[in-house]
């Protein structure tokens, strides 16, 4: 079931600052990005600070900021003063969105790791990428991970000790919330608590059937877009909002994904409403009446989305990760 918003983080921000020109000649401003969190229009603002880098970007805290490269390769978390507190140039990928519990969440040949803020891989980089919504990695939450290992779901804790035993009979688990999680094992449903131990649903008997109810009725086969009061959002097939009106233009939704607009730049979120590609493109960066394999610009087919042209006028993509691809 889906709440109206769900937010990867509790806080919101909106960081911005002036979109740069990048290698293949479409802009990019990798210093800006939204972080959607409680359905409410209001957000604080995150000012970056001046340094020597050039593409910097706001994190999850307000204590660190992301410089990356041009093509989008991480270099750095910086502090307030613009001074490096953590480097990141032997990383794939980081996940700044995620940076949760003093934890942030790298990729390093292809393996799920966690750094600490002093540059420590406190859980090394030894588990698989995830394949899910909400991306390659599952942020810190109350002390414990979600993770994979040979293709199979486990839980460990921030030592890197592991707290849910691997096993190919989970086929999903939540993220822990007021010390519990909700595990599926051999077709059934149990709740586990901090340190594995099996525990009774913490929803009433009346809740859990009010809430199997409610599932039922807003189930939908995708969401669609919804304009109200000059911003856009999405309903259900029951036409029940379930992504607030938050948006300056929408495009809808495709393999699980729909590019959003606020101001003058382009992200994408999932399903749930949660921010899994920043806002960092320009609008202005490609042709309002061009297409690629007859969809707009910001839509994805064939785990591709159009969202800039290079200095040759051939198109730039990205996949589903967020990483610039060749269209071609």
């Amino acid at each position: 079931m889906f709440r109206r918003l769900r937010s990867k983080q509790p806080l919101s921000f909106v960081c911005s600052s002036p979109p740069s020109m990048s290698q293949y000649g479409f802009a990019i401003s990798m210093s800006s990005i939204v972080l959607l969190a409680m359905p409410t229009a209001q957000a604080a603002s995150c000012n970056i600070p001046k340094s020597y880098y050039k593409n910097v970007s706001c994190t999850a805290s307000s204590r660190y900021f992301l410089a990356t490269k041009d093509f989008g390769a991480p270099v750095a978390l910086i502090d307030r003063n613009g001074k490096r507190v953590v480097d990141l140039t032997r990383y794939q990928k980081v996940d700044v969105n995620k940076l949760s519990g003093g934890l942030l969440p790298v990729l390093r040949n292809s393996h799920v790791g966690y750094l600490n803020m002093q540059g420590r891989e406190v859980v090394p980089a030894m588990y698989d990428m995830l394949s899910e919504s909400q991306g390659w990695a599952r942020p810190v939450s109350d002390g414990r991970i979600v993770v994979k290992r040979n293709g199979n779901y486990g839980v460990i804790n921030t030592a890197n000790q592991t707290i849910v035993p691997f096993s190919a009979a989970i086929s999903e688990i939540d993220n822990y919330q007021n010390g519990v999680a909700r595990v599926s094992k051999n077709s059934t449903t149990s709740w586990l608590d901090k340190n594995g131990n099996v525990k009774s649903d913490p929803n009433s008997k009346n809740n859990e059937q009010a809430t199997a109810k409610q599932t039922e009725s807003n189930r939908f086969t995708t969401l669609q877009p919804r304009q109200q009061d000059g911003k856009w959002g999405f309903v259900d097939d029951n036409n029940v909002t379930m992504i607030t009106y938050s948006f300056d233009e929408v495009q809808p939704f495709s393999e699980g994904l729909a590019g959003v607009r606020i101001g003058r730049e382009w992200g994408f979120v999932n399903l749930g409403g949660e921010l899994v590609i920043p806002f960092r493109f320009a609008n202005a960066g490609v042709s309002a009446a061009g297409h690629y394999k007859g969809k707009p610009a910001f839509v994805f087919t064939a785990g591709k989305a159009w969202i800039g042209n290079l200095k040759n006028g051939d198109k730039m993509c990205i996949d589903k990760e967020g990483a610039g691809v060749s269209c071609d």
